[in-house]
């Protein structure tokens, strides 16, 4: 098959790209637009993301409180390309940022109002970074959102269509045996302790399904360098709060985190939000999904 034969489709972030790469599997790969490493929140395209924008056929993102730099990009560079927006489709369920008991909050950090949900056609949703965008990682959810991709791709290339719904069948299987172990091993009864301390206010999602409370510690920005002050002020909340277990994502700066468990001796346990890359290539939305489950289950001795 040529590569003219084939649907161009890009990716804002690797779950999103995960998902199509098994709707297309046999048929295409969709580019990557975000690469490893790269927050999505701020990004400045290089020339080549730039150029696979201009030739795509089909743009997955999932809205602006994901990557709000990308929507005005569909009126200049991407103008060709039919955007389709995960974060407001039929089904899923808006969820506002947590809240709860916040340590260390600073100024810069906004958390926002309880994960109740709204309807994406409901008003008043629109304010910046309104809405937790994470919402792949409720398996459920993003089995509704690989459905709305299935329809799209066969709208674009209409020649697929037997390939992607057999391919979405697959992967939309495999999401609800995902959520069945879920579901089991934290609402089995023995697990009664369902408390997550983590760096980043990003689980909305997950809490929302399967009745987690996380709490945030502020400090240790997934993204950046924290400073020698924001280490100190996690290291103070964690001994004030007595949290014996902190999540912190793949990419948390690894020199801060093993000072806070030197002063502390707090476990740490990982947690995949999935916003970038994996830094295994053979990670993948599956294999990541067993490790945060897994890993939860130790944080809370289940």
């Amino acid at each position: 098959m040529c590569i003219r034969d084939r649907p161009n489709v890009v990716a804002d972030i690797a779950p999103v790209h995960s998902l199509i790469s098994m709707v297309m599997k046999g048929i295409g790969e969709p580019q990557l637009l975000i690469p490893q490493n790269a927050s999505p929140h701020h990004y400045a395209m290089r020339p080549s993301e730039a150029r696979a924008l201009q030739e795509a056929n089909l743009v997955v993102y999932l809205g602006h409180d994901m990557t709000p730099w990308l929507e005005p990009l569909f009126e200049t560079v991407a103008a060709s390309a039919e955007p389709l927006d995960l974060s407001q489709v039929d089904g899923v369920l808006q969820l506002s940022y947590r809240e709860g008991p916040v340590f260390g909050e600073q100024e810069g950090h906004d958390d926002h109002d309880d994960h109740e949900g709204h309807d994406h056609e409901e008003e008043g949703h629109d304010e910046e970074l309104a809405f937790d965008p994470h919402s792949w990682l409720d398996p459920l959810a993003f089995k509704v959102q690989a459905d709305v991709v299935l329809q799209h791709l066969i709208e674009v290339f209409p020649e697929g269509e037997d390939t992607f719904t057999a391919n979405a069948e697959e992967f939309k299987s495999a999401l609800d045996a995902l959520h069945v172990g879920f579901d089991a091993a934290l609402n089995d009864g023995v697990c009664t302790d369902k408390t997550v301390v983590a760096n980043h206010n990003a689980y909305s999602y997950m809490a929302y399904r399967y009745d987690i409370q996380f709490l945030t510690v502020h400090g240790l920005d997934p993204e950046g360098e924290p400073s020698a002050e924001d280490v100190a002020e996690v290291v103070e909340h964690i001994n004030e709060e007595g949290i014996t277990v902190l999540f912190v994502e793949e990419y948390t700066d690894q020199e801060s985190v093993q000072s806070i468990v030197d002063e502390t001796g707090v476990s740490i346990q990982i947690l995949y939000t999935m916003e970038m890359a994996p830094t295994d290539d053979e990670d993948d939305y599956m294999s990541m999904m067993q490790k945060n489950l897994d890993n939860m289950l130790l944080g809370m001795g289940c």
